[in-house]
């Protein structure tokens, strides 16, 4: 195209001329974003009271009884205080109405606590040297006013005999050919002592004298469980095959004493309860990690749990033996189980509460949320108390917390 400018015509350069602006084009709209609805603390639990201590930290041991709470509050090796406050109170230590009794003189590592009565608590503590002394400790007075005390021993335990509660003390004394053991009995509220026993002396694990080659323990040490030689029988001129015993060293003989139906089973199971310390009631996962294994009395039944078992990390089972034997079960899941990684999201950090009935079916009743967090887990009858542990400790926590299950 040519312009004329004064009869002289110039051609227009190539591109010279401005564009028409182009046609204004919608901006795309940006995608809203959706926030996760926040993740809920607690599901099928009510907390019912939470416990903080101002200093130190809340040792592992519990106890309870219909109305009142007891715990200890430690610190590294120079406090352990006896705290007791009513159950269900959320500011008794506001409000000073809890009972606090130094528990320094008796132990500084409590390892067991008994409310017993309305004023006194028996204590067990662990010494520097690995054995355990006890003490029944009056609640009036500060530091602790012992009524008696017993050890130290190899073990000390409160258990449930003759329709009273005793304490027993086990001794095992290292001899020239093996470990001699002994047990003694008290009266729980008078320590009076009721029972010295034989010791059995084992040479390996065999007792001569009884013929019994000790394979585990049961009742607070008080019970020796194992194979007993069989009885020579002189028509056959042979002996007879072993025998499952057990027996009662307070009693001072055999109170059972079965033939092995099947060797097979009772090896596997002597294995595993050679390795229970002492329980016969345990929760622990079968060796394949592929399911839970409920042993009580010594006899094993299998859990079956309501939610696939693969998406917990199996290093967080814990769990309590009721006495009828009905159980819960915890769980902690892992956030990267298989299934989260086939749908490629994580799954929330929850610590999973189970009962278990007497048919070892075991249903979820709680859920507490627990991202990055260890907890100690206790049952106090129907309600149960989480101890959330302190960063890189594997003793005691810095938050005591107890809970109902929702109705």
């Amino acid at each position: 195209m040519v312009a004329m400018v004064g009869g002289i015509g110039y051609a227009d350069p190539v591109g010279s001329r401005p564009k028409p602006p182009a046609p204004e084009q919608a901006k795309p709209k940006p995608t809203p974003v959706v926030k996760a609805a926040p993740l809920a603390p607690t599901i099928g639990a009510n907390e019912i009271m939470k416990l903080t201590p101002p200093a130190g930290f809340v040792d592992d041991v519990v106890a309870y009884d219909n109305q009142k709470l007891a715990y200890v509050i430690a610190d590294t090796g120079t406090k352990a205080e006896l705290h007791v406050v009513q159950l269900g109170c959320a500011t008794c230590a506001e409000e000073k109405k809890e009972v606090v009794v130094d528990l320094s003189p008796v132990t500084l590592r409590p390892v067991s606590l008994r409310l017993v009565g309305q004023n006194r608590v028996f204590v067990i503590g662990a010494t520097e040297d690995g054995k355990q002394v006890g003490a029944l400790v009056e609640l009036a007075k500060s530091p602790a006013t012992t009524v008696y005390k017993v050890g130290p021993a190899t073990h000390i335990n409160v258990i449930k005999r003759d329709n009273a509660q005793r304490v027993v003390m086990h001794v095992a004394e290292p001899t020239k050919k093996g470990v001699k053991h002994h047990v003694e009995v008290f009266a729980l509220e008078t320590g009076k002592r009721l029972v010295t026993s034989k010791p059995l002396e084992l040479e390996g694990e065999r007792d001569k004298r009884v013929d019994l080659a000790v394979n585990h323990w049961a009742d607070g040490w008080t019970r020796a469980i194992g194979l007993k030689g069989g009885e020579w029988v002189k028509k056959e001129n042979q002996r007879s095959p072993d025998t499952e015993a057990v027996y009662d060293l307070v009693a001072g003989k055999f109170i059972e004493n079965k033939p092995i139906s099947d060797l097979f089973e009772q090896r596997k199971r002597f294995q595993v309860l050679a390795d229970a310390n002492g329980q016969l009631d345990f929760l622990r996962l079968a060796p394949d990690n592929q399911s839970i294994q409920l042993w009580r009395a010594g006899q094993m039944k299998a859990v079956d749990l309501d939610q696939p078992l693969s998406n917990y990390d199996p290093k967080s089972l814990q769990g309590i033996i009721n006495a009828d034997g009905t159980a819960w079960v915890v769980l902690k899941m892992d956030p990267v189980n298989a299934d989260a990684v086939a749908r490629k999201k994580a799954d929330p950090e929850y610590l999973d509460i189970f009962k278990v009935g007497t048919d070892g079916k075991a249903t979820r009743k709680a859920r507490i949320l627990a991202k990055g967090v260890k907890h100690k887990f206790g049952v106090i009858g129907d309600m149960f108390w989480l101890l959330e542990r302190s960063a890189g400790f594997d003793r005691g926590g810095k938050v005591l917390t107890v809970y109902s299950l929702a109705s």
